[in-house]
């Protein structure tokens, strides 16, 4: 009897350890604000969803494997809080959809999920891809590849992705999203990179990505350097497009983040867009306010003022009626995150 006893609390026991080893975890935000636009075809106001980050619902989870090596996933949906539908195209899980492993060798996933660009941008621009430009931020000027068939701009699919671990100050992610044509490789495939370093408050970046879409390959490279001094963090990003069309378009953003209370921070920036191909110019300021009421709260409020060449339509496909014409958005909204 004892005996018995004693196997069943050992069983017991070795479950529970098994079970604390794999977690799964729920999270999501929720994010919604007003917004008001005055473009070339007047003025637009609206309650809209995901300007400070998509709103979402997401689901994460890691197995230790032993050894180092874990096993990894992550199923997250995006969802438009303004009217309750997905921001995806109609993806169910159309924001991140991976399973990989990882470990000292960093960490391989397959699926889908942000370009290499689009985290270069969330990385080093203040407005961290959202905010203006219909909550794009300030990446909303750049190529972030995602262009092929069976994406969306700045997601890839049917993509492999690596990230290096840290390796004193540097780092790397590498992706390639297959095209899946029958009969050609190439076509529809996405690749990208990026590297970086990281030292004290100084920190740099390089990206290179390429779509190639069918009829029209594009490709981007892209550098950023910034520098925290602590009362306030400039940085410098410039990036070169080109495709097989002709394309040849140069874009520079300026722009600091500073903190101005214990909670809050200030966002400025100036990007300038030059298309030499049509010789058309765009040139935007932009400025944010970002307080947090909580660690999981935010209230914000952001202003932006684009000015294009007469009969430009660089702006045409955020804003509609745009073309040529002045733009002015103003955002204010609240993010809550569980």
């Amino acid at each position: 009897m004892k005996k018995s006893i004693l196997a069943l609390s050992l069983l017991g026991a070795f479950s529970g350890a098994a079970f604390a080893q794999s977690s799964v975890t729920i999270y999501g935000i929720a994010d919604v604000g007003v917004q008001g636009t005055s473009a070339g075809l007047g003025k637009t106001a609206k309650v809209t969803s995901g300007q400070e980050a998509g709103s979402r619902l997401g689901f994460k989870g890691t197995e230790d494997l032993g050894g180092g090596l874990k096993a990894n996933f992550v199923l997250e949906q995006g969802v438009l809080i303004d009217t309750g539908a997905s921001d995806q195209g109609g993806r169910t899980f159309g924001r991140t959809t991976l399973v990989g492993l990882s470990g000292d060798f960093g960490s391989v996933n397959l699926g889908r999920d942000k370009t290499t660009t689009l985290k270069f941008f969330d990385k080093h621009d203040p407005f961290a891809s959202a905010l203006i430009n219909n909550g794009s931020g300030t990446r909303a000027l750049y190529f972030v590849a995602g262009k092929t068939a069976q994406d969306t701009t700045g997601r890839v699919s049917n993509a492999i992705f690596y990230n290096t671990p840290d390796l004193s100050g540097f780092t790397a992610n590498v992706s390639y999203g297959a095209g899946e044509v029958t009969a050609d490789n190439s076509a529809n495939r996405s690749v990208g990179l990026t590297a970086g370093y990281k030292v004290d408050a100084l920190e740099v970046g390089y990206n290179y990505a390429k779509d190639n879409v069918v009829g029209n390959a594009i490709s981007a490279n892209t550098v950023a350097a910034s520098y925290d001094f602590g009362v306030a963090k400039p940085v410098f990003i410039f990036q070169k497009q080109k495709d097989d069309k002709g394309l040849d378009r140069k874009i520079y953003t300026l722009a600091v983040s500073a903190p101005v209370t214990a909670t809050g921070k200030v966002l400025a920036g100036f990007t300038k867009l030059s298309d030499s191909a049509t010789a058309k110019d765009v040139k935007q300021f932009s400025v944010g306010y970002i307080h947090g009421l909580s660690k999981r709260t935010d209230l914000y409020a952001a202003y932006a003022y684009a000015k294009q060449d007469a009969n430009a339509s660089i702006l045409s496909d955020l804003f509609a009626g745009a073309k040529g014409s002045k733009v002015h958005e103003l955002t204010a909204g609240v993010q809550h995150r569980f």
